[in-house]
């Protein structure tokens, strides 16, 4: 039995499932469970009933998931895989758990929205036409940083190359002793820059991305829109750059530690303050801005208009974007916060191919 599993656990799903629970706090004041309304219907007793009883079900089966997880880690074999399957089957069961709340009230919320007080469609629209002008993020040269430290990780590793061991420890069990060798090859050797790359490819991806993804300009107050959009995206705009960085001193540092050139007691504590940070600068950005702007510049003035973004039809379940006629790869989420892809644009579809054959190149 060994706390350390329980600590990392902790460390990663509660903020997760703070997040799950608080999600339609967090949501924008045009869209309820993945439904279009406006802000007065959003702000109307039902919806807020709704709320309510959508994080008081979450808030129940979530930790008591959690809490099961947290038992079988204490009192399971620590020096097999049985943890790490542990591991992955709460994440799916999280996960499965969160998508039938989510759809379950988003069929509520359909079925509740003719009895709310009716919306009419807006009269104008209102378009940033500087948009594209604007400092809305930070730009990808910023990602030579990471390139410089990719580089000197491979110069590095490969001056000490005849130092390495023939076998190069790869798994360690719950104490951080090692339990999974592999032969010394290059593709070993080198399988954390070839993830270094790879994340570093999609984060600039990312940050490109957040430069040049649809703009939402509500008319009813089109300045506030603006500044909310361009703050929300410059933002994590900074979160793209520093958790990519983040990433790639972590591998780096896994790398080192797997090639015996940096110390295991030095590495663990790097490993785990570098995953911390990033999920607490995620968690306390999404908290600070919502989703899609909406904790940002918030207005007591409710707007019974409904928004602009009225596409209900092309959202499967809420959740999956499915448009054809958009020109667009990237679009703003309903569920959850950031953006996701339009999976009607044939390079969406490249993209997760891409992702199985890494899958399985990897494997």
């Amino acid at each position: 039995m060994t706390i350390m599993p329980v600590i990392v656990m902790i460390f990663v799903f509660v903020p997760a499932i703070v997040l799950m629970v608080s999600m339609p706090y967090l949501s924008r004041e045009t869209i309820s469970f993945g439904v279009t309304v406006s802000a007065v219907q959003f702000h109307s007793e039902p919806l807020r009933q709704m709320r309510k009883s959508y994080a008081r079900i979450s808030a129940t089966l979530h930790p008591i998931l959690f809490i099961i997880c947290i038992i079988c880690l204490l009192y399971g074999d620590e020096h097999s895989k049985q943890q790490s399957w542990i591991t992955v089957t709460y994440s799916l069961a999280m996960v499965v758990i969160s998508l039938v709340i989510n759809i379950s009230y988003r069929f509520k919320m359909k079925s509740l929205l003719p009895m709310l007080p009716a919306a009419p469609e807006p009269s104008i629209m209102a378009v940033d036409t500087g948009f594209r002008k604007r400092n809305i993020g930070l730009s990808s040269i910023w990602f030579l940083i990471h390139v410089l430290i990719i580089v000197v990780t491979i110069v590095t590793v490969l001056r000490n190359y005849d130092l390495i061991p023939d076998q190069i420890p790869i798994h360690y069990n719950s104490s951080w002793n090692v339990d999974g060798y592999a032969a010394k090859s290059y593709s070993t050797v080198f399988m954390p820059t070839i993830m270094q790359v790879l994340i570093t490819l999609l984060f600039i991806f990312e940050n490109w991305s957040i430069r040049r993804v649809k703009q939402q300009v509500q008319p009813t107050d089109p300045n506030r829109s603006i500044r909310q959009d361009v703050t929300y995206r410059r933002t994590w705009s900074y979160f793209m750059i520093t958790a990519s960085f983040l990433i790639v001193i972590l591998f780096s540092v896994v790398q080192l530690n797997m090639i015996s050139l940096l110390n295991m007691n030095f590495a663990i504590p790097i490993i785990l303050i570098i995953i911390a940070l990033i999920i607490l600068y995620a968690f306390a950005l999404t908290f600070w801005a919502g989703q899609g702007e909406s904790r940002l510049e918030r207005s007591a003035d409710h707007s019974n208009v409904r928004p602009v973004h009225d596409d209900d039809d092309k959202w499967r379940l809420g959740m999956i974007y499915f448009n054809r006629k958009d020109p667009n790869l990237i679009v703003k989420k309903r569920l959850g916060v950031g953006w996701g892809l339009n999976f009607g644009h044939p390079v969406s579809w490249l993209f997760w191919l891409g992702i199985v054959v890494l899958l399985v190149v990897v494997r």
